[in-house]
């Protein structure tokens, strides 16, 4: 089977959707025909080196396939036929391509593609978990002082003002129980009444 590639030129001004409506519809008629698509390579909007239906610009795409020179003859009408392809070349690359080994090398990249996105996608996941275990960190840091200020000022026994107190009034004299000076009195009495020398002790001295 022969390797082709074929240059095509769409119009700039397609939205994104029409345009890879058409690119897949392509794709669709190499794999109809029996061919095998090996690359598609979307190289964007150019500069023309002429201007096409008043287009100076356009956007380029490039086709690698293999295929019979029947899937060549379809492909191109299909080009001729839709006025949103520009311009296109088709050229031979290889008369007789190892279909197999494409295939192999292409499964190949596509595996390493998919590997090379799924661990980039787990390194941001990783990334951002790591990023967000920090801001919390920092969070619990900056609150940890307020919530033991506020613990050991619970937790404190209020002191006591020992400035502002008062001594003890004296007690006034007036305020001594009735019994208590009854009590004094009959002690200063009995004691005068011992000083004082008996009738008795008189007549014998």
């Amino acid at each position: 089977m022969r390797r082709y590639e074929s240059v095509i030129i769409l119009d700039p001004d397609l939205p994104e959707e029409a345009r890879d409506g058409l690119l897949q519809k392509l794709s669709d008629l190499i794999a109809q025909h029996g061919g095998f698509l090996v690359d598609i390579g979307a190289w964007g909007n150019r500069k023309l080196a002429y201007e096409i239906r008043k287009k100076p610009r356009g956007f380029y795409t490039r086709f690698d396939f293999c295929g019979t020179g029947a899937l060549v003859d379809e492909l191109e009408r299909n080009l001729r036929i839709d006025d949103r392809f520009l311009k296109y070349m088709t050229v031979l690359l290889d008369r007789e391509a190892d279909v197999d080994a494409l295939k192999a090398a292409k499964a190949e990249a596509e595996a390493k593609k998919a590997a090379a996105k799924e661990a980039a996608e787990k390194e941001a996941t990783a990334k951002k978990a790591a990023a967000e275990a920090e801001r919390s960190a920092a969070k619990k840091t900056e609150s940890a002082p307020e919530e033991t200020v506020t613990a050991d000022a619970a937790e404190a026994p209020e002191a006591s003002d020992t400035s502002g107190e008062t001594a003890p009034e004296a007690v006034s004299e007036a305020e001594i129980p009735t019994d208590s000076k009854e009590a004094s009195a009959l002690a200063e009495e009995a004691a005068a009444t011992a000083d004082e020398p008996t009738e008795t002790e008189s007549k014998e001295a």
